[in-house]
């Protein structure tokens, strides 16, 4: 009888256990980086009251998500993918309880940065877990469903911050924050059950295990005969990685412009609706609206990222945000803009995004790098896109208050034509490839 490989056996419900579990740090990703959007309007009255002050602090838990991202990255090709990812978040969990008690400027800054440790270590991880896990027909749309946790965490975040703001007044910053650490728990208790990576198995030569984890999904699936991955036995070392320096430069370069404007936009978005309603309740109900089309252009991406394929979902994406970015601020320049306006350009903006970019710039690290280099791979180009979102989210604010929204918004339009130029020249085609 034929055997089958381990990436062709399709759906089982071990699957969709593991895209929970991997999904976890996304989701706590999108809630604990959406908690300083808000948190920020009562923090300006307190210890971060300058405009530098505000630019530090939004940026100090990328700083920590740069650092674990990296780290861990590697140590995950090296140690494996379990050991790490089951513990990263209970690290993040106790230094977000400690941001809500911090008093001071340097205490904020210093919770945040170990916070983002944690999670950073998550990104890399998760990724991989889904693409080693995930059949290569539908390991688009598990990798899509995967970041689209980021927005699930994010939209959670924001309707439970409005009973905390009622309830809390100016101190619902710190509960925001302690309320976090719920997710970390969580993780800990569920992922501690679930099986080591095949891929890591058999690429560091535990090829009894692997085949043990790789029966028993097939067994779930009613396949008797299936054979683990086959995977690239090459010791990493510095020579593999400048044979992939395209790639990591590609894959670096695609997210960095991403994020940039991603998390330069998201990060402000209620402090600049609350100031355009004048209203706390206002700001978040728009920014939860915001969503809408975050959810109108992921279901988009589901639907065509195994068709059309990843390439030209993403660098489709990055021109027309940019076009969009680019047409309101030269609009707003010279003429009288509205809320309604402003909503619109956002809106257009996240929907062309979750159509490409938002989704492949966090998928294309997994699939294009081999098993002994996956997770050091997808470290640095998360890493990589930490710079992007410190940068975004540093720069914002005081190009705002030196010169106005019209050119923050043209400032993150450049970084959209950037993310469409690598991809365009650079980003390969990984649909219903097998991972190496």
């Amino acid at each position: 009888m034929e055997s089958i490989s381990f990436d062709s056996i399709g759906k089982t419900r071990r699957l969709d256990i593991i895209t929970v579990l991997s999904s976890m740090g996304v989701f706590m990703d999108g809630y604990v980086l959406s908690i300083f959007s808000t948190a920020e309007i009562f923090l300006k009255s307190g210890f971060l009251d300058k405009t530098i002050l505000l630019s530090i602090g939004a940026s100090s838990i990328f700083i920590g998500m740069f650092a674990g991202s990296v780290f861990f990255g590697n140590l995950s090709d090296s140690d494996g993918r379990k050991k790490v990812f089951t513990y990263d978040l209970a690290f993040s969990a106790i230094f977000l309880i400690l941001t809500g008690l911090s008093t001071n400027f340097l205490s904020f800054v210093l919770f945040q940065i170990l916070a983002g440790i944690g999670i950073g270590a998550d990104y890399p991880i998760s990724s991989s877990i889904q693409a080693e896990f995930t059949p290569k027909k539908i390991r688009g749309k598990y990798l899509v469903f995967n970041i689209f946790s980021w927005s699930l965490g994010s939209i959670f975040f924001y309707i439970l911050s409005i009973p905390i703001y009622l309830y809390t007044g100016p101190d619902a910053w710190r509960y925001m924050y302690i309320s976090a650490a719920f997710i970390p728990v969580l993780a800990l208790v569920l992922r501690k059950r679930m099986p080591e990576s095949p891929y890591y198995l058999m690429s560091s030569g535990h090829y009894g295990e692997a085949q043990d984890v790789v029966r028993q999904f097939g067994e779930e699936a009613g396949i008797k005969n299936i054979r683990a991955p086959s995977v690239s036995k090459e010791r990493k070392s510095l020579a593999e990685l400048r044979k992939y320096f395209p790639l990591i430069f590609f894959t670096s370069v695609a997210w960095f412009s991403y994020d940039v404007s991603s998390y330069g936009i998201w990060n402000y978005t209620p402090s600049i609706f609350i100031g355009s309603s004048n209203s706390y309740l206002a700001g978040v109900i728009g920014t939860l609206l915001e969503e809408v089309p975050v959810i109108a252009g992921t279901i988009l991406c589901l639907l065509l990222i195994d068709s059309v394929g990843r390439r030209k979902l993403e660098y489709t994406g990055f021109a027309l945000a940019g076009i969009s970015l680019f047409l309101y601020s030269i609009y707003s320049m010279h003429f009288m803009s509205s809320f309604a306006l402003l909503f619109a350009a956002f809106a257009m903006m996240h929907f062309f995004h979750n159509i490409g970019p938002t989704n492949i710039t966090y998928l294309y690290p997994s699939e294009v790098f081999p098993t002994n280099m996956r997770g050091t791979g997808t470290g640095i180009a998360t890493a990589s896109s930490r710079v992007g979102a410190i940068m975004g989210v540093f720069l914002f604010p005081i190009i705002v208050s030196s010169l106005s929204l019209s050119y923050g918004l043209l400032f993150f339009a450049i970084f959209e034509f950037m993310g469409f130029a690598v991809t365009l020249k650079y980003a390969p085609e990984t649909k219903g490839v097998s991972l190496k």
